[in-house]
């Protein structure tokens, strides 16, 4: 799996966990160093692909033009692309984020708004809704308990059930 929150502060030296805020779209979250880190994702992942592993890669991919570089990847590579948009209510993101302790983002709440108010229409993503049970506390390391509604739709999207035979 890759990740961009990841890869963006290995790109900016900075250790996964160090908490980086930055106001509006500045530091290392201005768009120079958003689009040296979509690059430097798509070359992991067709690094990968080229190998024959399947890759996640996890980022917001709020732009269309972002989109159809990764779609021209997988086609150059032969691979499937699966598009999951994972969404949530804006009561549970909240909640969440105010809970959080520690981690590799750096998103908080008005981050967290302003990329849900520049989010432009993703059709062609499989939806899946996120805003199920979320723990009370968000330690650091792996996720918590994850929705098996939420989980199921993902898995379905990714591996989609064999035909029937009647």
């Amino acid at each position: 799996m890759l990740s961009s929150d990841r890869i963006r502060k290995e790109l900016a030296g900075v250790p996964a966990e160090q908490y980086c805020p930055a106001p509006g779209r500045s530091g290392i979250y201005a768009p120079g160093w958003t689009e040296r880190t979509y690059r430097e994702l798509l070359s992991r992942a067709g690094r990968l692909l080229a190998r024959g592993e399947s890759v996640i890669v996890d980022a917001s991919w709020e732009s269309p033009g972002r989109r159809a570089a990764a779609a021209k990847l997988a086609g150059t590579a032969h691979a499937d692309l699966v598009m999951l948009l994972c969404t949530a209510s804006a009561d549970s993101v909240e909640r969440r984020l105010a809970a959080r302790a520690g981690g590799v983002s750096d998103a908080d709440v008005a981050v967290a708004r302003q990329m849900a108010a520049t989010q432009a229409p993703w059709p062609e993503a499989v939806t899946i809704d996120t805003s199920g049970p979320a723990p009370a506390v968000t330690p650091p390391g792996p996720p918590g308990p994850v929705d098996p509604i939420a989980l199921q739709r993902a898995l379905t999207a990714i591996r989609p059930p064999a035909a029937r035979h009647t």
